[in-house]
């Protein structure tokens, strides 16, 4: 499978037996491979953060999400897609702050709150990897608003903080 696309699916329910479950399909691809869903990832985001940024705006955050719509170098976005709707966004960037002198970032990880506790999330920050291993990165970073969820996923701590949040480091190799 292209490294730009991965598909798996979701279940969600059930009561250890499977009765119940329900099932959909996931798509995880490229923000290239899909730029109509740009405006509703943007708008998430801006929604989510945009309060960090005093010049923010949603027409800014829409144009800045959408310049990350590459394929094969940072920024690069990827949108987790089921029933034909976007579900889910990360991004890999080469920093996340004008001083970082370490990277690529993983960042910008949303899911909204009617889908989560599906793994879209965690289906996402994997690609995002996967991604930056294609690249030749050995180590991603993040800074962490649920540092749990990411210390299951293998990343480890690091002295730093942003906005509040720890910064971790996951080495991919």
């Amino acid at each position: 499978m292209a490294p730009w696309l991965q598909s798996s699916r979701l279940q969600k329910g059930g009561d250890g037996c499977n009765a119940g479950v329900m099932e959909q399909e996931l798509l995880i691809t490229k923000l290239a491979h899909t730029p109509e869903a740009a405006k509703i990832c943007a708008t998430w985001l801006h929604d989510e953060w945009g309060y960090r940024r005093a010049d923010s705006s949603l027409a800014i955050s829409i144009e800045k999400f959408k310049a990350r719509a590459n394929i094969d170098e940072l920024p690069i976005a990827f949108v987790a897609i089921s029933d034909g709707q976007p579900v889910g966004t990360v991004s890999l960037v080469a920093t996340e702050d004008a001083a970082d002198t370490v990277g690529p970032w993983i960042g910008s990880v949303f899911v909204p709150s009617p889908k989560r506790g599906l793994g879209i999330a965690r289906k996402l920050i994997e690609v995002a990897e996967k991604e930056a291993a294609r690249l030749d990165f050995q180590n991603v970073w993040l800074s962490a608003a649920a540092p749990g969820m990411y210390q299951k996923l293998g990343y480890t701590f690091t002295d730093e903080t942003r906005n509040g949040e720890p910064v971790m480091v996951k080495r991919l190799r």
